[in-house]
């Protein structure tokens, strides 16, 4: 067991050695086998990423160039952002499939993000370990998915294991507000695809029963 609160073979990863007992859960529960994942939250924090990193086919992105005037430049590690959907597909099953969305993290353009009250969809909220507005970033993102916070993961870049604790520590007062479990604070590598996809895979598997 991890001490971050997954399991070091996820749910999907299981199903490729136990079809028969997992295709037996799905059908007893009635999940779906399509499902939107979700990734959001500020600009720079490893959304468009973390797409790339876990569609199984090239995905489809709005990245531009940032301009010289606007408020990410300056970010020597970003040279770009997103100003529509990004879209890719991952089936980390052959009985299941997932469609990726990316959101823009810039209010400017905000109606391209979309509601995320169904059934089939999970949020991975994306957020920075070394910036100092950690806990401000929580605080926007989580309300702009009002009751969607049971669908919610949340997915630390720039953040170690032994860090973890002091993350999940500066962001207790935000997730007690809206009633979020600690352990659903991750650290993650938008880089690395085992990494997304444990963080994925950890969305995919809230309890249907709170969705």
């Amino acid at each position: 067991m991890r001490n971050d609160g997954l399991e070091e073979i996820s749910w999907a990863r299981a199903a490729s050695v136990e079809t028969p007992r997992r295709r037996a859960r799905w059908r007893h529960v009635n999940l779906p086998n399509r499902y939107r994942l979700i990734f959001a939250g500020p600009v720079g924090a490893g959304k468009t990423t973390a797409v790339r990193a876990l569609s199984d086919i090239p995905p489809v992105d709005t990245d531009v160039p940032i301009s010289a005037g606007s408020t990410e430049f300056g970010d020597g590690e970003k040279t770009t952002t997103t100003v529509g959907l990004d879209y890719g597909a991952w089936k980390p099953t052959p009985e299941i499939s997932v469609t990726l969305i990316g959101v823009p993290g810039q209010d400017r353009f905000a109606p391209a993000r979309r509601r995320s009250s169904t059934a089939d969809t999970r949020i991975l909220l994306w957020l920075r370990a070394d910036r100092s507005s950690l806990a401000a970033d929580a605080a926007a993102w989580i309300p702009r998915f009002a009751g969607d916070g049971h669908r919610m993961v949340i997915a630390v870049s720039h953040c170690t294991e032994e860090t973890l604790l002091t993350v999940r520590h500066v962001l207790t007062q935000v997730l007690d507000r809206y009633g979020i479990p600690a352990n659903r604070v991750h650290a993650a590598d938008a880089r690395d695809r085992d990494s997304v996809m444990r963080v994925a895979c950890a969305a995919l598997d809230l309890p249907e029963e709170e969705s």
